[in-house]
């Protein structure tokens, strides 16, 4: 019978799954607890079943053993009973699944491992009712707000911060690192600009604007600092990252070097390790900047920095100077701005921007 997991004892070199979306960020901030099941359980086989998107970065990592694409492939539901069933005889039954994502599919999916122990959302043994949470205050954070700005008051005596990486060890009973990601990166053979920025994201509503990328562009340019632009083919960017036409004009009028495209998602991470510095809004791309440990200027207003920046040295927070709780309100629900003005990011100052890469690469 399935359970929730409450640091019950494992058998020794124990099978686990871990789930989560495809998303950039949630790969990287998802790292330390890999690490931490590695750490805790010497010897465990870790399978993680995630999607196309982050497959790169999943097949060279290493504390994955075994992946699967659950989002993505168009035959993904149909091979997947056939894939946990190849992974339990060649491994042994799943001891722990530990499903981080929300996605019904994936409460579905953590029920056909038949687990004997389950953190997350999963499916009873009859489909009709998820697995019930163990009793005690840690596991009830699996049904909080995290970014509810009094959560690290309440639950302060079993949270150091409301970071998330920090948030699914601690339901896991994992003691680690909860700070610091690794992911695997690949250097790429041509020259990396001084600078590399991201401008583009899913959610339209965190982006920065036009005019004030270009004041950065033109200080860089006095400055005689080569910046290289980052994101997805030129055609998926507009389309899907929102960016419009506000990439085609910054390089139309700067000295912006077009990167968008050119790398495997290896090669981006090795790329930002080779750079002074980046800057870029809340998206994939800002989380890999710091978790290869490039200095990071991450531009928050429409997202909750307490939640997805971790506690890093390097990582700079560009915050702005007149915050709106609309986006909270809605608990970050909408794609789009919810006011006629783009307040909260439009207040993301470049000047103060400016100051804080000046300090970057003066150090």
């Amino acid at each position: 019978m399935m359970e929730w997991f409450d640091r019950q004892p494992l058998r020794e070199k124990p099978h686990i799954a871990v789930l989560f979306y495809d998303a950039l960020g949630d790969f990287v901030i998802i790292t330390p607890l890999l690490r931490g099941l590695k750490e805790t359980y010497p010897g465990c086989v870790i399978d993680y079943f995630s999607g196309d998107r982050t497959r790169e970065l999943e097949e060279r990592h290493p504390y994955i053993d075994e992946r699967f694409s659950v989002f993505g492939p168009s035959d993904a539901i149909d091979r997947l009973p056939a894939f946990i069933a190849e992974r339990i005889q060649t491994t042994g039954p799943y001891d722990l699944v530990i499903n981080c994502d929300f996605h019904p599919m994936m409460a579905f999916a953590a029920r056909l491992m038949k687990p004997r122990y389950v953190v997350g959302r999963c499916f009873s043994e009859d489909l009709r009712e998820e697995v019930p949470r163990a009793p005690g205050k840690v596991h009830h954070l699996h049904d909080e707000f995290w970014s509810a700005p009094d959560l690290l008051e309440r639950y302060g005596d079993v949270l150091n911060s409301t970071y998330i990486g920090e948030i699914w060890c601690r339901l896991a009973g994992i003691e680690t690192d909860y700070h610091q990601p690794i992911v695997a990166y690949e250097i790429p053979s041509r020259a990396i600009p001084d600078v590399l920025i991201s401008t583009g994201g899913r959610r339209s509503a965190k982006l920065w604007s036009r005019d004030h990328w270009a004041a950065v562009l033109k200080w860089c340019d006095e400055q005689g600092i080569t910046v290289g632009l980052l994101g997805d083919k030129p055609a998926n960017q507009a389309a899907v990252y929102h960016t419009g036409d506000t990439e085609t004009s910054l390089l139309e009028n700067s000295r912006l070097i077009d990167l968008r495209g050119q790398f495997t998602l290896p090669e981006v991470a090795g790329a930002l390790k080779s750079a002074r510095a980046c800057i870029s809004v809340d998206n994939g791309i800002m989380h890999l900047a710091y978790s290869v440990g490039v200095p990071t200027i991450a531009l928050f207003g429409a997202s909750p920095w307490q939640v997805w920046a971790p506690q890093l040295p390097h990582l700079y927070l560009a915050l702005p100077e007149e915050p709106c709780s609309k986006c909270y309100e809605n608990r970050f629900r909408n794609a789009e701005c919810l006011l006629p003005v783009h307040q909260c990011m439009n207040s993301v100052r470049p000047d103060k921007v400016i100051q804080q890469l000046s300090a970057i690469l003066t150090r």
